[in-house]
Parts: C-alpha cells; sequence; structure tokens
C-alpha cells in the first residue's frame, strides 16, 4: 500500500464537502429571502386591499346615511350614485334597494371593488375583492316629549336662564325640523318649589279652588310610584304663601307655587312658535322640587291620562288632532322622552295644613298701610288685638289698630297673600304668646324633607324608565347632590349631561339629535 497518497485524497473530501456546504448556505439564503420578498408583497397588496375597502366602505356609509333621510328631498338613488360618482367610485356601486313608506324610508347599498394583487400573483392569486354593504333607515315615530325646565330662583344666577332659553329654542327648531306634521308634540313643565298648572289644566282635575293666584297642587307621596295623575280622587290646591321670608311680611319671588302665567305647564303644543314664546318668557323664582316636575313630566306621557288630553280638548287648550295621546305603545310607534333639566337639587317642600288653608282667620289688616294685627283672647283683660309694628307700650288694644273702621278682618287666603308664613307665626303668634316660633311653624305647616323628596324623585323616575320611557337629564352647574339624582334618574350614563355655561345649548343639541337619529343598522 502506498501511504503517500492518503493525505491527498483526504484534502480532497474536505474541499467537496465545504464546496457542498457554502452551496446550501447560499441556496437557504435565497429561499428565505424570496420568503421575505414574498411577505413584503403580500403586506402591501393587502395594505392596498385595505385602503380600497375602507374607502368604499365609508363612500357606502355617508352615502346610504345621506339617501335615507327623510328629509332628503332627491331621489335616493340618484344621491347614492352621485356620492360614488363624486368619490372616483362609480363603478364599483352595483346595487341601491330603497324601501319608502309613509312614515319610514330604508335604503340598502352592496359596493365591491377589485384589487390587482402586485405579489400575491406568485402564489395563484389573481384577483382579491373588496365588498361593502351599509343600511341605513330612518323611522318617523310618533314623538312625545315633555320638557322639565327649572326655573328656580338660582337660575337667576350665572346666566343660567339666559343660556337656557336659547338652548331650549334650538331643541324645538331642531325636533320639528322636516318633522312631519301632527307626529311630535312637546309639552312644557317649568317647576320651581311647585309646578303651577295654570287655570285651564287645573280646572281639568277634581279639587276645591281655594285661591285664583296660583295653581299649583299638591301630590301626596304615595302618588310617586304612577306615572300618571288621577281624574277620580280629587286634589289639595296649594295655597299661595312664602315660606321663606322671615323679615317684612312677604316676598314675592319666593312664593311656593310660581304665580306668573308665563311659568305655567303648556300641555302636547306642536307650534314651535308658541313653544319658544313659552320658553322666553320663563322668569326664576322660588326653591326647587325635581320630584314634581318629573311627576308632570310623566303624567303628559302616559296613556292613562288621555282623559286629561280629552278634558283639554273640549278647553281648547289640545288641538283636537291629539284626541288619541297620550299614544299607546303598540297600537302606533312611538317615541316618549323627557328632559329633566336642573341647576340646584332637591330642597324642603312647604305644605300649609288644612285648617290654615281657608276660613276666616284672627288676622287683621290695616287698609291705609297694609300693617297686620292679630286677635288673642286673654282672660285677665280686653285688650286682645296686638299690633307687632306698635311700640311695646301700645301693641295690645282693645281694638285692631285702635280704631273701629279702616281695616279688615283676613281669611286664611289673604293671610298668606299677605304676610309670609315665617312672619305670621313669629309676629303674630309667638311674639304675642311668649312662645316658640317653631312650634307656631309646624302648626301652620308640614314639610318633605331633601330626603323624602329625593326617594320621591328616583320613585317616579323607576316608573318611567319601567315604560321605557327615554330619560334624559341635564345637571346645569348643578352641586354634586343634584347632579347624582339627575344621573340616577337618566335612562343610562350615555343620557346625563353634566355642563356650564353655554354648554347647556350642546346637551339640548346632542339630545335633540339622538331623538332625529338615523340609525346605521349594518
Amino acid at each position: 500500500m502506498d501511504i503517500r497518497t492518503e493525505p491527498a485524497r483526504s484534502r480532497s473530501s474536505l474541499a467537496v464537502f465545504a464546496a457542498d456546504e457554502a452551496g446550501g448556505s447560499i441556496l437557504l439564503g435565497l429561499i428565505f429571502f424570496t420568503l421575505m420578498i414574498m411577505m413584503g408583497g403580500m403586506a402591501v397588496d393587502l395594505m392596498r386591499f385595505e385602503h380600497t375597502r375602507t374607502t368604499l366602505q365609508q363612500t357606502t356609509d355617508r352615502a346610504v346615511l345621506a339617501a335615507a333621510a327623510m328629509n332628503q328631498q332627491l331621489d335616493p338613488q340618484a344621491v347614492v350614485e352621485d356620492y360614488f360618482l363624486k368619490a372616483g367610485l362609480a363603478d364599483h356601486l352595483k346595487s341601491v334597494d330603497v324601501v319608502e313608506n309613509y312614515n319610514s324610508k330604508s335604503v340598502e347599498i352592496t359596493a365591491s371593488s377589485v384589487v390587482d394583487p402586485f405579489f400575491m400573483q406568485m402564489l395563484g392569486v389573481t384577483e382579491l375583492e373588496a365588498p361593502a354593504a351599509s343600511r341605513a333607515e330612518e323611522r318617523i315615530t310618533d314623538v312625545e316629549i315633555s320638557l322639565v325646565l327649572d326655573i328656580s330662583g338660582s337660575m337667576d344666577s350665572s346666566n343660567r336662564l339666559i343660556n337656557l332659553k336659547p338652548a331650549a329654542t334650538e331643541f324645538v327648531d331642531t325636533i320639528f325640523a322636516g318633522a312631519e306634521p301632527g307626529r311630535t308634540t312637546i309639552s312644557i313643565i317649568p317647576y320651581s318649589g311647585h309646578v303651577n298648572l295654570g287655570p285651564t289644566l287645573a280646572s281639568v282635575f277634581p279639587h276645591t279652588q281655594i285661591q285664583t293666584t296660583s295653581y299649583c297642587m299638591d301630590l301626596p307621596s304615595s302618588t310617586f310610584t304612577s306615572t300618571t295623575v288621577s281624574l277620580s280622587t280629587p286634589l289639595i290646591q296649594a295655597s299661595h304663601f312664602d315660606p321663606f321670608a322671615s323679615s317684612g311680611t312677604r316676598t314675592p319671588s319666593l312664593f311656593f307655587c310660581p304665580p306668573l302665567a308665563a311659568n305655567t305647564v303648556l300641555p302636547m303644543n306642536d307650534n314651535p312658535t308658541t313653544l319658544k314664546a313659552r320658553i322666553n318668557g320663563l322668569d326664576a323664582g322660588g326653591n326647587t322640587s325635581i320630584d314634581i316636575g318629573m311627576k308632570w313630566g310623566t303624567t303628559f306621557l302616559d296613556p292613562a291620562s288621555n282623559g286629561i288630553t280629552t278634558s283639554l280638548i273640549a278647553k281648547g287648550a289640545v288641538s283636537a288632532a291629539y284626541a288619541d295621546r297620550p299614544l299607546t305603545p303598540g297600537a302606533r310607534e312611538v317615541l316618549k322622552v323627557i328632559v329633566l333639566m336642573t341647576d340646584g337639587e332637591n330642597t324642603e317642600e312647604t305644605v300649609l295644613k288644612t285648617a290654615y288653608r281657608t276660613g276666616l282667620s284672627n288676622i287683621y289688616r290695616r287698609t291705609s298701610d297694609g300693617r297686620l294685627a292679630s286677635f288673642h283672647d286673654r282672660a285677665s283683660t280686653t285688650s286682645d288685638y296686638y299690633m307687632p309694628d306698635n311700640s311695646s307700650t301700645t301693641r295690645w288694644q282693645t281694638r285692631p289698630f285702635a280704631s273701629s273702621t279702616g281695616w279688615t278682618q283676613l281669611s286664611w287666603q289673604e293671610v298668606w297673600r299677605y304676610g309670609s308664613v315665617k312672619y305670621v307665626a313669629q309676629k303674630l303668634f309667638a311674639d304675642p304668646l311668649a312662645q316658640s316660633s317653631t312650634t307656631w311653624l309646624n302648626t301652620f305647616r308640614t314639610a318633605a324633607s331633601t330626603t323624602t323628596k329625593n326617594t320621591r324623585l328616583q320613585e317616579i323616575c323607576a316608573a318611567a324608565k319601567a315604560k321605557n320611557y327615554q330619560v334624559f337629564g341635564i345637571g346645569f352647574e348643578a352641586p354634586v347632590g343634584g347632579q347624582t339624582q339627575i344621573k340616577a334618574c337618566a335612562t343610562s350614563a350615555a343620557h346625563y349631561f353634566d355642563v356650564t355655561g353655554l354648554e347647556i345649548a350642546t346637551a339640548f343639541r346632542s339630545i335633540a339629535n339622538q331623538i332625529k337619529h338615523l340609525r346605521l343598522t349594518q
């Protein structure tokens, strides 16, 4: 054996192996490089596809919304075709399906675009189809709205009432813009410490009229679980009185029932001019009873209140076209909405006791200057007439104002017209009898606390939501307590608006648009 040839043969084998290994690495590198190019190319193709699909879908969505609008005067097909033409996608529109009924319009569009891939053809994919489809429907349902607006005294602060009026009037315009006549009504329910129904609406309900200056009704707590007010159970007319002022005789702006005719309820109206005039005439004053405002707001939505409508039509206060309102859901498609706004929170509600609502009082009034005196039968003397405005030595006299004429004995209704409850309790009863003014306050009136009124508010809100009334709440620069109550009352968190200043207009605008919304259903 020639051992000198072995090393040469071994070196040759190693060289061949090295060459094979190098070739394999290059080939593997080429394979990975090709895959990277293909993957990158596929990404480019897919990005082009997604861009085309998105553009097509967005054009489809915009076109279907514009074409389905009930106030769109142009032919729906022409509207869709114009959108696609201006987007440079006219060739991609496949079908337009329009269905129009007396109270609705729906438009359905299908479109498609083919994208030729640059790189995916290497995998045998010669085209990518980008489909788009959309359907929109606007349905004119019958709409019943209760606009429950806070007009308490604090609304005069920080331009709140000034800012509310244009916001609420714009709301009215938006709701009625393009609305089919006879399908939408709005009731305006202003509230402060109470809700003044006005003489016509008040006359619908069985009650004993005790005064003609204001027309509020004292509602017992038991009524706040129901969304209507009974026409068979007699109501109690609230007295016209000032429970707040303690100095002087009374403060007109603090009467518990807002007396101005401009602050009375306007029920079920479809005239934007009339509605806006009522809003612009609102005047602020008094305390805050959100629960009472909400109670009357639900009343004008509950089908059980149809008897109220019938009576109002007979009195010329509501159009005969709305004889079937409030509508019964199911009989006709109807959307019932409450917009509840406050800048405050519930405050104590004062109610005069029955014995001090009517009848002849023991209080006298001097005609010349309006001063008051009270009679108290004192066993030890005949000087039984007490005049708080006299000097300490002449306050007790044998006749009112030490005179046989020039004065009148007042009814209790007249007493509260001329003197606040606190003034009468302190000056005409507690002082002459050397007793506590709190004792006499509690003799004259009862009071529902803020806690009680919050409970009543949530009860009536729950009753409204159980009947599927859409409750929108607006806290307009309201304190935390008011915000909490209104937010809890609203149908959902999305139905609540916490606003300040001119943002009140944005809240009303948003609510109006939600009521009139076009829903993209596909």
